[in-house]
């Protein structure tokens, strides 16, 4: 809270749909206040999005005549460089305002992390398609006696996998 006002980074509405503010520094780019627009600053954001929908599809109405501005809450606390996922029961997207404009991605994993800009972020993802639930087989050599020491070695190559090296 900032006086009377809070300032979420995430929420969840009574309806189900949650949305979250992360890091984007180098990547967020807001405009200026524009006639026609509904100008919202990013601290406005997610209490304005979360205020009035119930789903994401109510919300997809809502971002096409959005206009996200650089307007600080005060000199305290300035602009943050932010990207958001908006997720319900159903469907997750990713918002993210940049030079470009506002891009709204489809975000079919359900997840998003800081930096960097989302389609990279699921460029990455082809880093870890050979990770697995399943403990790995022994495919180095058919003449070692090579098996998995541990749980969750379906998952090396994944920081913070499961492994008990990585812990």
């Amino acid at each position: 809270m900032a006086g009377d006002y809070p300032l979420y980074y995430d929420a969840v509405n009574e309806k189900g749909l949650g949305m979250a503010g992360l890091n984007f520094p180098g990547n967020a780019v807001y405009s200026k206040v524009q006639t026609g627009k509904d100008n919202i600053a990013q601290f406005e954001f997610i209490p304005w999005i979360l205020g009035q929908c119930a789903n994401v599809q109510e919300a997809r109405v809502l971002l096409s005549h959005i206009n996200l501005v650089d307007t600080p809450f005060n000199e305290k606390y300035p602009v943050s460089p932010l990207h958001w996922i908006l997720a319900d029961k159903e469907e997750a997207i990713t918002i993210e305002s940049v030079q470009e404009g506002l891009k709204i991605y489809d975000n079919p994993v359900g997840v998003l992390t800081n930096n960097p800009l989302f389609p990279i972020q699921m460029f990455r993802l082809n880093d870890y398609m050979s990770l697995s639930s399943e403990s790995p087989t022994n495919r180095f050599s058919a003449d070692l006696k090579l098996k998995p020491y541990s749980r969750g070695m379906g998952a090396m190559g994944l920081p913070g996998d499961l492994s008990s090296a990585s812990r």
